[in-house]
């Protein structure tokens, strides 16, 4: 134990004092690693909440199909059964004649006392079927749509092909570009921290020869920058948190008073405790990963 504490503790001292001898470094490294892990961080915040918001819209998919007038309950009851035996449509909901009307005063809300005034209820009956949310391909409804259109009884067929076009381009751009940007922007990142500490490790290079000159190891000059890395890229990942957080809490009380009526304001939600470890993690090893890619003075000497 005394032998592992006379090594241990001049290394984390070695540390401290490179840190308070020049702080200027320092603050450098951890701004720049503080950009870089929010800017990471709220890539990865403004993914997430964009696939769960996308997630519930697709949790919502539908097909209505309206009925003609003259259709027959036997034909309906075959028509139900038809579409129920469809592998992408989990529910089907009958909405009659009465109670589309219904619904429809509802929506009118103080506007529908005109409707009184009709001589016969115009509205269809219809089925309202909900999709399954493995459904991931708009031809797919559209093939579908196709498909009920051809039945008997089968007056229109309604499901807002604009609608989900832009949808699923949402959901396809998500997924094929999201990893790659996230990619792109993580290489950067190490890119960008591992100039700034190989500038760090240039600016002491006169330090690393005089330990060389006294019999300081290679892991005993080496294991300090290495620390010092590590409390570089923990600190600027706990800055980076706290401004993406406090981003997020001013953008979401913003959004709520400028646009009340956008329900997926509600849906926003920051990282758990997991995602927050992860890019504790994440950060340090930006650190770590910096002063590899940056250790040739120490190599070289």
């Amino acid at each position: 134990m005394a032998k592992i504490q006379d090594h241990i503790f001049p290394l984390f001292k070695l540390t401290g004092n490179n840190i308070r001898r020049h702080p200027v470094i320092n603050l450098i490294s951890i701004s720049i690693i503080t950009i870089s892990m929010l800017l990471l961080i709220l890539y990865f915040l403004g993914y997430s909440n964009a696939a769960r918001i996308v997630s519930s819209w697709r949790a919502d998919l539908r097909i209505v199909v309206y009925l003609q007038d003259d259709i027959d309950a036997e034909r309906l009851a075959t028509l139900k059964s038809f579409c129920r035996e469809l592998d992408e449509v989990i529910r089907l909901d009958y909405v009659s004649k009465d109670q589309a009307l219904k619904n429809f005063k509802v929506t009118l809300g103080d506007d529908a006392d005109f409707l009184a005034d009709l001589p016969e209820n115009p509205l269809p009956a219809s089925f309202e079927l909900f999709l399954d949310s493995a459904v991931v391909d708009v031809n797919d409804i559209e093939r579908l749509a196709r498909q009920l259109q051809r039945q008997v009884g089968v007056g229109e067929i309604a499901y807002g092909s604009s609608w989900l076009r832009q949808l699923f381009s949402l959901l396809k751009t998500v997924k094929y570009f999201g990893v790659l940007f996230a990619s792109f922007l993580s290489a950067v990142t190490v890119f960008i921290v591992a100039s700034t500490i190989r500038l760090s490790l240039f600016a002491r290079r006169e330090t690393i020869r005089v330990l060389h000159l006294v019999g300081a190891t290679r892991s005993f000059i080496a294991l300090p920058y290495l620390f010092e890395g590590v409390f570089q890229g923990a600190v600027a990942s706990i800055l980076a948190l706290g401004l993406a957080y406090a981003g997020f809490i001013h953008f979401k009380e913003w959004l709520q008073i400028q646009a009340p009526q956008w329900p997926f304001a509600l849906q926003l939600k920051f990282f758990t405790i997991l995602p927050l470890l992860l890019f504790l993690l994440m950060g340090t090893f930006l650190g770590i990963a910096g002063f590899l890619l940056s250790s040739r003075w120490i190599r070289q000497d």
